[in-house]
C-alpha cells in the first residue's frame, strides 16, 4: 500500500513539476487567432490560456479540444491588429508560460471557393474562382495547379488581384484537374503561409491507356536517330561520289581572263573528263586557184602565183556570170 502510494505521488508530482507547453499562434482568414499547445505532444492535463493585443489580456472565449483536454484556442481579432504585438500565457497552479507572438506574417487564408473551369469560345480553357473574404482585392495573391491524365503538376503564381486563369488550347481527350489556393500578398504584408488548396475541379475526359501514353515517348528517340543516320549517310555519298554532287550541288565556273581554254571554265572530274575526245584530227581547207598550162611551164614568185590566181579567180567568176548573162 505504501509502495503504491509513493508511485502515484512520483507520477502526479512530475505531472505538476512539468513546464506547460510551447504556444503558436496564427491569423485565420483574418477573422479570429488561433493559438495552440500541442505542436510536439497532446498535452496530459488542461491549461488555462490568456491572450490579447494589449497588457489587458482576458480568458480564453472558446477552447479547442482533444479527447477532453484543451489543446488549442480561438482569440477574438480584427484586422487593424495584426500589425500589433499579440502577447499569450499559458497557465495551470502556479505554472505558467508567456510569450510575444508577431502576427503580421502569419495569416492563413481559406481555400478559394466556385472554382470553375470552361472552355469558352477562344477555344481556351478559362479557371475562375472567388477568393475568400478580403477588404481589399489587391489584398490577395493566388496560384493555380492543373495536371493531365493524373500526371505531374503544374503551379503557376499570378499576380495579386488576378482571380482567373488561362490554360491554352485543351484537349478534349485528356482529363484536366485543377486547384487553387490564396494567400496575403505583398501589397498588405506578405503572409508565410498559403491556405489548403480548393477541392479539384475536373475538365475533359481520359480516354487514353497506359500503352498509348508509352508510345510517343519511345518511337520519338529512335525516329531521330534514323533521321541522323540518313543524313550522315547522304553526306558521305556527296562526298566519296563526284558525279552525284555535281548532279546535287553543281560548281559555278568562275571565268578568268588568263583563261583561253574553254575546257578550264569547266571544273570537271578527272573520269568525266578523259570520257570526251577532244583529239580528233584536222580538217585541212586549201584554196582552189585555176592554173593555165603556160603558167605551169613557166616557173613564177609566190608574188606572181597569188597574183596569177586571184586573176584567175576573177577572170572565172567573170567568166560564169557572162555565161549566165
Amino acid at each position: 500500500m505504501t509502495t503504491r502510494l509513493l508511485l502515484l505521488l512520483c507520477l502526479t508530482g512530475h505531472v505538476f513539476a512539468r513546464e506547460p507547453p510551447d504556444v503558436d499562434c496564427l491569423v485565420v482568414n483574418l477573422q479570429h487567432v488561433q493559438c495552440s499547445w500541442d505542436k510536439e505532444r497532446t498535452p496530459e492535463v488542461n491549461y488555462t490560456f490568456y491572450g490579447g493585443f494589449s497588457s489587458n489580456l482576458s480568458e480564453c472565449p472558446t477552447y479547442l479540444s482533444e479527447n477532453n483536454t484543451n489543446t488549442g484556442c480561438k482569440q477574438p481579432y480584427k484586422e487593424v491588429e495584426r500589425f500589433h504585438t499579440f502577447y499569450s500565457i499559458l497557465q495551470r497552479g502556479q505554472q505558467n508560460r508567456s510569450k510575444e507572438h508577431q502576427l503580421r506574417t502569419k495569416v492563413k487564408l481559406n481555400p478559394p471557393t466556385n472554382v470553375t473551369a470552361k472552355n469558352e469560345s477562344d477555344s481556351n480553357l478559362w479557371v475562375r474562382w472567388i477568393p475568400s473574404t478580403f477588404p481589399k482585392r489587391d489584398c490577395v495573391q493566388n496560384e493555380v495547379r492543373y495536371r493531365i491524365n493524373n500526371r505531374k503538376w503544374a503551379a503557376f503564381q499570378l499576380h495579386s488581384g488576378v482571380n482567373f486563369y488561362c490554360i491554352n488550347l485543351p484537349s478534349r481527350s485528356s482529363l484536366y484537374e485543377v486547384q487553387v489556393r490564396s494567400r496575403i500578398s505583398y501589397v498588405c504584408g506578405e503572409s508565410d503561409f498559403w491556405s489548403d488548396w480548393s477541392e479539384p475541379v475536373l475538365w475533359g475526359s481520359n480516354n487514353s491507356t497506359e500503352p498509348n501514353q508509352m508510345l510517343m515517348p519511345v518511337w520519338t528517340p529512335v525516329l531521330y536517330v534514323v533521321g541522323a543516320f540518313i543524313l550522315i549517310l547522304l553526306v558521305m555519298m556527296l562526298l566519296h561520289h563526284e558525279r552525284i554532287r555535281i548532279i546535287f550541288i553543281p560548281v559555278v565556273p568562275k571565268p578568268s581572263p588568263k583563261l583561253h581554254n574553254i575546257e578550264d571554265w569547266f571544273q570537271f572530274p578527272k573520269g568525266l573528263k578523259e570520257s570526251f575526245n577532244y583529239n580528233e584530227r584536222p580538217c585541212i581547207v586549201r584554196e582552189y586557184c585555176h592554173v593555165s598550162q603556160v603558167s605551169v611551164s613557166e616557173p613564177e614568185s609566190e608574188w606572181d602565183q597569188s597574183n596569177s590566181c586571184s586573176s584567175s579567180t576573177t577572170r572565172v567568176l567573170s567568166e560564169e556570170g557572162m555565161g549566165s548573162v
